[in-house]
């Protein structure tokens, strides 16, 4: 009789354990993983699902607002961005991702470098507010200012090829061709596979070589 009661007792400790398909992690790790595949649709419905059990998770948050912003519903992940900034006010990768957003979905780069400014006042090296500023800035046509920011973003991460192939793309713009090639050939250097900056380094030997008939026109599309 006791082993009875025992095993129905462990019975019921089984069927009262959530299955796996219940928890929050689960559905993040099927969201991270149609992401991955580049589902988007699928991915974001997936983490709605991992946020109706952890609703106030800053990182679902963030996460799902990438998925839609993967999809072009730049106004519903920019929601994301900033129901994670309701839960914490200072989360720098809900300001950077809403600024982002903001800048390179929605043409709002006023407001987006609004936004950089405030993470750079609490962290002055934030890479990715560095790069974001710089484009939002050269996007709106002030190529110095975005020159100041691609100039910190590769001192503050000289290793990484985004911030000199987008520090070439500005000095192109602004008639510095030898330099922008140098930028070009260094982000290269570091990834022999970034198409943007093979391109950008071709259009620029011909700039140098007098072999383009048209003047160069500034599109953040070559940068990143």
């Amino acid at each position: 009789m006791r082993h009875a009661i025992t095993i129905i007792a462990l019975l019921a400790s089984i069927l009262a354990m959530p299955t796996m398909a219940e928890t929050a992690q689960y559905w993040s790790d099927q969201a991270n993983g149609y992401f991955i595949s580049g589902d988007f649709e699928k991915a974001a419905a997936s983490y709605d699902k991992a946020l109706e059990l952890e609703p106030n998770s800053t990182a679902l948050l963030n996460s799902k607002g990438k998925a839609l912003a993967n999809l072009g519903r730049f106004e519903d992940a920019i929601s994301c961005f900033r129901k994670s900034l309701d839960i914490n006010a200072t989360n720098l990768e809900s300001m950077n991702l809403e600024a982002t957003a903001l800048s390179q979905g929605l043409g709002e780069s006023s407001q987006a470098v609004a936004i950089f400014d405030q993470i750079l006042q609490i962290n002055p090296s934030y890479y990715d507010a560095l790069i974001g500023k710089g484009m939002a800035l050269a996007y709106v046509g002030d190529y110095s200012g975005s020159l100041s920011c691609f100039n910190a973003a590769t001192d503050a991460r000289p290793r990484d090829p985004i911030g000199w192939n987008n520090k070439g793309v500005v000095l192109r713009e602004m008639g510095n061709y030898r330099d922008a090639l140098t930028c070009f050939s260094r982000a290269l250097d570091l990834d022999s596979n970034y198409e943007n900056a093979r391109q950008n380094r071709e259009m620029t030997l011909e700039d140098l070589n007098g072999e383009r008939t048209t003047s160069p026109s500034m599109s953040t599309d070559n940068m990143l």
